[in-house]
């Protein structure tokens, strides 16, 4: 595999992603940053997930295009999985025993039962098997489970293993593969959107049929995976193409689009407006300009990409430890969700929180990216490929 200059403008992209998720959350679970009637953009940050799938789709075509330019041979598909496996599954294991973890301490202290319905839900030792094997995605459960964030690894993992097989196919389309994948994308995203969000249902609520959004995960979590992936391809197939390069190369676009983006959060719009935005941020971030490239190349926002997926995973550990300290006071059961323990703190309070929780979000991040994420990766890498 021939080697290709290492984007590091997208790397960037993808730690300001993973730290926007990690805001999304302690937003949700620890404190509310700002009131909910004024807060839409930062409940919309779950579209920081679709981003992700849009980055890896691109990515792997932009590492991989030499591995699957004539075909799929059976060597080049088996290193290609092995590397993949090798860069997600050590971290989500490990993640998961983390979880693990604190359940048996929950248990240990004879609380258990002291949670309410949807914590019990998430501890659920049926859902062990299908997160070890990425099919917590797939329709198995109607609950988010241990790890949460981890649901996307399923839907990035069948993302994978389609990959090759869907270049090949852009590839014989030739010169309407971008239109025909955009097409997919696009029709894709609207159908989560407008079909299948209807029909997801959660726990013991039943499907709601108005519902519009992309933000479905246990039933239909594996196809948004997919249809992003998709979009990343074809946003790839573009970046080939001097004729987009010429419009989309400046700052200016990636300005205007970064703007629409945020609005169609802020105001909900679809999803589907939103991520379309992002596609076209993705693609000028990746042409690059003198301005963009100055942007990107701040060292911080790099290293937190290099730790983006570490602190992908491991955010979500530390809410909950926050939030156990909090369950660990309870002498009677919770009769509420112990959602946001920090609700009714000062707005300043609740931001030098965030600021805190972000800074040791990063320290783990960092911590597991060089001690735990890069040696498993390179050993598996190592040991099984060829």
């Amino acid at each position: 595999m021939t080697s290709k200059p290492y984007l590091h403008n997208l790397t960037a992209l993808r730690g300001i992603a993973a730290i926007l998720v990690a805001v999304l959350h302690f937003h949700f679970f620890l404190g509310p940053i700002m009131p909910y009637k004024n807060a839409p953009v930062i409940d919309k940050l779950y579209l920081m997930v679709d981003l992700f799938f849009i980055l890896s789709g691109f990515i792997m075509c932009y590492v991989y295009e030499g591995s699957f330019k004539i075909g799929v041979k059976k060597q080049n598909y088996k290193n290609f999985l092995i590397a993949r496996l090798a860069r997600i599954y050590p971290l989500h294991v490990l993640t998961l025993l983390a979880e693990v973890f604190i359940f048996l301490f929950i248990l240990s202290i004879g609380k258990f039962d002291f949670l309410p319905l949807p914590k019990q839900n998430m501890f659920n030792l049926n859902a062990i098997p299908t997160n070890l094997t990425f099919l917590h995605t797939v329709g198995f459960h109607d609950f988010a489970s241990w790890n949460s964030p981890s649901w996307s690894l399923g839907a990035e993992w069948w993302a994978y293993i389609l990959f090759p097989f869907l270049f090949i196919f852009f590839r014989k389309l030739k010169n309407t593969n971008w239109i025909v994948g955009l097409i997919m994308a696009i029709g894709g995203w609207l159908c989560i959107e407008f079909i299948l969000a209807g029909m997801e249902p959660f726990m013991h609520f039943p499907p709601n049929p108005e519902k519009r959004t992309l933000n479905v995960i246990w039933h239909y979590g594996t196809i948004r995976g997919i249809v992003g992936f998709v979009a990343g391809m074809v946003v790839w197939q573009m970046y080939n193409k001097s004729k987009f390069k010429e419009v989309l190369a400046n700052g200016w676009v990636l300005l205007i689009f970064t703007l629409l983006s945020i609005l169609s959060m802020q105001f909900s719009w679809y999803d589907t407006v939103t991520v379309v935005c992002f596609s076209v941020i993705i693609l000028s971030i990746a042409y690059g300009s003198f301005r963009i490239n100055k942007f990107f190349s701040f060292k911080p926002l790099r290293l937190l990409g290099d730790w983006s997926f570490s602190i992908y995973l491991w955010h979500m550990i530390l809410i909950n430890l926050v939030r156990l300290y909090f369950f660990c006071q309870l002498t009677e059961p919770a009769k509420k969700f112990l959602l946001r323990p920090w609700q009714g703190e000062p707005a300043y309070v609740i931001l030098l929180l965030l600021l805190v929780f972000l800074l040791l979000t990063s320290l783990v991040g960092w911590l597991s990216f060089k001690y735990i994420e890069t040696p498993t990766r390179q050993w598996i890498k190592k040991k099984y490929s060829k």
